[in-house]
């Protein structure tokens, strides 16, 4: 039973496949090594050689992934077909399940639990041993996956065109694998013999690009059939399809070459590496025979200089370099050399020229200009093979791009919207859409069908994995260089390159190849964000954003050039726009959509005759890009839903600003908040022209790793807090109270929760909105008896900030709203809370659904804002502003007309 325990926890700790390895090692602080046998002592040993040190890793990797294989082969001794070790190690497993002796004597039990229990709690996605492990594994479920698909597929294509099973042109396409000698192989296969190659290759080639590969197969006589959605697509022989799968075509020459500039970020060095590379040339100034001068901070009370910090802004010394050095301050090769050559400078500034010092300084400067070149030339020549050799991207320079880790949101029962702890098991479905915890999956029936919103699942079909994987940048080769570039940097399409077949070229042999042609101008037909279908609602958000911005920089370009004399008109505009593009506001999508009342909000208001069903309304998607560096960026996202004249209320004529998301990549970044600010106004002005009364907004930030349209961020973007989310849209809509777009602003609670006759059937009943779900959760305690006395915890803190409520005194009675009468006793008397019983509420006493929401809110009704629109139909006592905004409109002439 114990060695069953352990075998359990071994599989859970481990992922679930043996295949190819296909990783690249990241430069990280190695992994202790394993303990020796517990022998005779032995003398103490010379200092590990970087050879050995990597055998060791590579034995390390070789054991963990032979225990992993021994664990789950299936075969009997001496019959494994992947591995001759496979008996060995099976004896080897059985024996460390059940061993606890710390001085056993088994050959490779104590180093084998040692290796498998830094596994278990190795959290480091870069460590030498387990990163490349873990990368393999990874790379074995994907292959897997593929192959899956493939056979799918060909079966499908099989039955739909008739084919015998053992046709030619039923072959999948090969695809070519980068070796260990930069070489590439396309010859197919076998399953068993890929296993086989697995151990060898995890060992024995610590450079094997990680990522997904996209690219084209060798050229072959007799062409193999590509899958493509189950369909057999016929490959024909000669030049390989030249599609526009990249939006390097759709550039111009200048562009292009914009592009390139952008990425290249100069070297980029990791923390150890620039100490090493750093130390030894501020070794040769330190042990210069000047350096003694410059190797400590400058003393103004000991070399009698009173007026040293006078001169000196920022002191420097060699020393301190080192000390920066050492604890990890600098952060690229800039800051290195400007301290170092600060430490001179200083020097020659507060001596005067031809002084002892001066002179000095000056040597130790020039030699430092003469290493440090030596260094730079070093260094551009290894970047220089690394990209020649793939492993560097050809145009960033950088190797891995990681991505912060996705957020998996369960969909079991009694979780259900949670999201799933890191580092925890899972299980996944329906093409990886549909996700279960441990506890909701062990919930599940065997043999009862999970139904979802699109598929039918069953529970042996879910597929477990652990929630520890590090997303990573894919990368293409390029048809011309043969060099690798990051999808990204490339401005590569994946999704369209489904055969993988299609020819691709870099940017960098599009800019050769466009010279020797003579043709500056794009080459493809592929829409950019300017070419995308236009709507009258973005036409006018566009054309508003333009002209203010423009309003904005001319009043900017101004103020700069009556800052700095002499100063041109271009000059203080490229200070003012820093270099950005044009903006382009598109709506991408408009579509109907039912919003259906949910059942015990629907049952219980059901004496309600004139409250729907349902509620129509129009969703529709606006995105703002703008043009950086040649690239139309996305830099925000905004979803509305639309409920016309059309609706019954309380949607009637109402507006919902449902999310809305950022990045910070905007040009100039101080323009954000003004061009955002701007395109919600210009939205409301357009709303109310077409009839719409009023708009809300619930002012509600993402939690942490949540993100409402573009989830992949700058790891230094910071999510606004509550009060300065709610203050943005107060500026937006104070400043729409100017232009007479907007009339009087309110919140949700002193609008609707101020009169006690109100139900909750006076709330607007939007999708995705705070109010829908909390009814339905307040009725559902009414059913169930619960909470019916309790007063809801004001501080809004609970269990999930780990304060503990008190336990109520032996005999101590609870309070309730109406008077502080005993809870139990309230119930045993079968006497309840006006407003509970429908039928009270039918006679016209207070709903106490409306009472329990409106202490709910009461804390937080700032964030639940209504304004009134200036609509041809709005009524006086809805159009009154506050007295500052009159003087304001006054002031600068504003005449508030109906549209």
């Amino acid at each position: 039973m114990q060695m069953q325990q352990q075998q359990q926890q071994m599989n859970a700790n481990m992922a679930p496949a043996v295949a190819q390895a296909n990783y690249q090692q990241a430069p990280a602080p190695a992994a202790p090594a394993p303990p020796p046998p517990q022998q005779q002592p032995a003398a103490p040993a010379p200092a590990r050689q970087p050879s050995d040190r990597q055998q060791v890793l590579r034995h390390q990797q070789q054991r963990l992934l032979l225990l992993r294989h021994a664990a789950k082969c299936p075969h009997q001794d001496n019959q494994c077909p992947v591995t001759p070790h496979c008996a060995g190690m099976k004896r080897l497993w059985k024996h460390i399940a059940e061993c606890k002796d710390q001085k056993c004597m088994v050959p490779h039990c104590v180093s084998s639990r040692y290796v498998l229990s830094h596994y278990h709690r190795c959290k480091d996605v870069r460590c030498p041993v387990c990163g490349p492990v873990r990368e393999a594994i990874h790379r074995s479920h994907e292959k897997q996956k593929q192959m899956q698909a493939l056979k799918q597929g060909h079966q499908q294509a099989l039955q739909q065109n008739q084919l015998p099973a053992g046709s030619a042109g039923a072959q999948p396409p090969t695809k070519r694998q980068k070796t260990t000698n930069g070489q590439y192989s396309s010859t197919q296969v076998p399953y068993q013999q890929q296993q086989q190659q697995q151990v060898r290759q995890v060992a024995a080639n610590p450079n094997v690009k990680g990522g997904y590969v996209y690219n084209k197969p060798p050229p072959s006589t007799s062409a193999p059939a590509a899958h493509s959605n189950g369909k057999v697509l016929a490959v024909p022989d000669g030049p390989k399809p030249q599609e526009d799968h990249t939006l390097i075509n759709c550039f111009t020459l200048e562009q292009i070459e914009t592009h390139i500039k952008s990425l290249n970020q100069g070297l980029q060095l990791a923390i150890p590496k620039l100490k090493s590379k750093c130390g030894e040339v501020l070794k040769v100034l330190q042990s210069h025979a000047h350096g003694w001068v410059f190797n400590s901070p400058v003393d103004p009370v000991e070399l009698n200089l009173p007026d040293y910090f006078e001169v000196i802004e920022k002191p420097m010394d060699l020393g301190t370099v080192k000390k920066k050095l050492d604890n990890g301050v600098y952060r690229n090769l800039k800051e290195v050399e400007g301290d170092i050559n600060l430490t001179f400078d200083n020097a020659m500034l507060y001596n005067p020229d031809g002084s002892v010092v001066s002179n000095m300084a000056k040597e130790l400067k020039d030699r430092f200009t003469q290493e440090w070149s030596v260094l730079m030339t070093q260094l551009h020549a290894e970047e220089e093979e690394k990209r020649k050799n793939g492993d560097a991207c050809s145009l960033c320079g950088c190797e891995k791009l990681l991505f912060e880790p996705p957020v998996f949101y369960c969909n079991g029962l009694s979780c259900r919207s949670k999201r799933i702890r890191r580092n925890s098991y899972f299980f996944v479905g329906g093409n990886n859409q549909y996700h279960w915890c441990q506890p909701c999956y062990d919930d599940l029936k065997e043999h009862k069908p999970i139904q979802m919103a699109d598929i039918t699942l069953k529970k042996s079909s879910l597929d477990k994995k652990k929630n520890n994987e590090v997303p990573e940048e894919s990368w293409v080769q390029c048809d011309r260089c043969e060099r690798w570039i990051h999808q990204i940097c490339a401005l590569f399409n994946t999704r369209q390159n489904k055969d993988q077949r299609s020819e691709f070229v870099c940017a960098s042999c599009t800019v050769v190849e466009r010279k020797q042609k003579n043709a500056p101008e794009p080459t493809s037909t592929t829409p950019m964000a300017e070419d995308l279908p236009r709507t009258k609602l973005s036409e006018q958000l566009e054309k508003h954003i333009r002209i203010k911005l423009k309003e904005r920089e001319k009043n900017e370009v101004k103020t700069k050039m009556a800052e700095n004399e002499g100063m041109t008109t271009e000059e203080a505009k490229k200070l003012v726009t820093d270099n950005g593009g044009e903006i382009y506001v598109r709506q991408v999508s408009s579509m109907t959509r039912t919003l259906e009342v949910m059942p015990r909000m629907k049952k219980r208001y059901s004496f309600k005759k004139d409250y729907p069903n349902e509620f129509k309304f129009r969703c529709k998607c606006l995105i703002l890009f703008q043009n950086l560096d040649g690239v139309d960026v996305i830099l925000f996202g905004l979803y509305v839903y639309e409920h016309d004249e059309s609706n019954a209320p309380p949607n009637q004529r109402a507006v919902y600003v449902s999310y809305l998301d950022s990045i910070y990549y905007m040009r100039p970044r101080k323009m954000r908040t003004f061009v955002y600010h701007e395109l919600l106004s210009s939205y409301l002005d357009y709303v109310r022209c077409k009839g719409y009364s009023t708009a809300h907004i619930w002012a509600c930030p993402p939690l942490k790793g949540d993100d409402y349209i573009l989830f992949a961020k700058p790891e230094d973007q910071k999510i606004p807090k509550d009060e300065r989310l709610r203050q943005w849209y107060i500026d937006m809509l104070q400043d729409c109270q100017r232009r007479g777009i907007v009339g009087k602003m309110t919140n949700a609670y002193d609008l609707y929760f101020a009169n006690d006759k109100n139900d909750a059937t006076v709330l607007p009943y939007m999708e995705g909105d705070y109010f829908p779900g909390e009814l339905e959760n307040i009725i559902k305690d009414i059913d169930e008896g619960k909470n019916l006395s309790k007063k809801p915890d004001k501080s809004g803190k609970g269990k999930k900030d780990g304060t503990k409520k008190k336990k109520a005194k032996k005999g101590g009675r609870e309070g309730t709203r109406s008077g502080g009468l005993d809870a139990e006793l309230l119930a045993a008397s079968g006497i309840q809370p006006e407003g509970v019983d429908v039928r009270s509420l039918q006679e016209g006493g207070r709903d106490y659904v409306m009472s329990r929401l409106g202490e709910t809110i009461n804390r937080m009704k700032d964030n639940f804002i209504v304004a009134y629109l200036n609509w041809d139909g709005q009524s006086p006592e809805n159009m009154v502003v506050p007295k500052d905004i009159m003087e304001y409109r006054a002031k600068h002439g504003i005449k508030v007309l109906k549209p």
